[in-house]
């Protein structure tokens, strides 16, 4: 199995060894219902997902009180990667984003995506090269490829990107 990261445990919920869930993508919450997920080196079968809204609250078979559930607080979810339903061209998860190469329309290499961060309008993938850290907006003027195979996203530099882009 190809194990990615679906979400994160948070707190326990309740006395009965429930606990708050965080997904990676809440789209993509209900492909986890009865499947068996990896929490480091134990393998545990998804009993039960609720809730409409992040949090959500999971059962795990076998933690069945607060002092089990406890244990597993702040750990993350792997689950098989199989499990994720196929996106559209040009569209991207998460995981396969995070650790991109980044390189300029010119080939200069300019560091590794480390983090995503949401917006609602569009993504701003952070790139780090050592000390240096940049805000990558994922705007079509901006990205001009995505090879996953090759691991690297190629843009364009624009005013304002970097310190030392001409105006």
């Amino acid at each position: 199995m190809d194990w990615i990261s679906f979400g994160r445990l948070a707190r326990t919920h309740g006395l009965k060894g429930e606990l708050k869930f965080y997904p990676d993508d809440p789209e993509e919450i209900d492909s986890l219902r009865g499947q068996v997920v990896r929490l480091e080196e134990t393998q545990l079968k998804v009993q039960s997902i609720r809730g409409a809204n992040v949090p959500f609250i999971i059962k795990l078979e076998g933690i069945d009180d607060i002092d089990s559930a406890k244990l597993l607080t702040g750990k993350e979810i792997l689950a098989d990667r199989e499990l994720l339903k196929p996106l559209p061209e040009g569209e991207y998860y998460r995981f396969e984003i995070e650790g991109l190469a980044v390189f300029d329309e010119e080939g200069r290499s300019c560091g590794v995506i480390e983090e995503i961060i949401p917006t609602g309008s569009n993504d701003i993938y952070v790139v780090r090269n050592g000390d240096q850290e940049w805000m990558l907006p994922m705007i079509d003027s901006v990205v001009k490829s995505i090879d996953l195979e090759q691991g690297k996203l190629i843009f364009h530099r624009i005013e304002g990107l970097f310190e030392d882009t001409p105006v």
